[in-house]
């Protein structure tokens, strides 16, 4: 699966994609998800 990724501060970010091999998104905290805005990508990884 091709997934497109703009968080070029993410350790699995490369030009514009995720290379994770596995990818989690969930909810905001505190929301009930109607619209993107209310989800997070927990796969997220601080690029060092």
């Amino acid at each position: 699966m091709s997934v497109k990724c703009g968080v070029d501060c993410c350790h699995y970010w490369n030009n514009n994609s995720c290379n994770a091999s596995a990818l989690e998104v969930n909810p905001m905290k505190g929301k009930d998800p109607n619209t993107s805005d209310d989800t997070c990508c927990t796969t997220f990884k601080p690029d060092k």
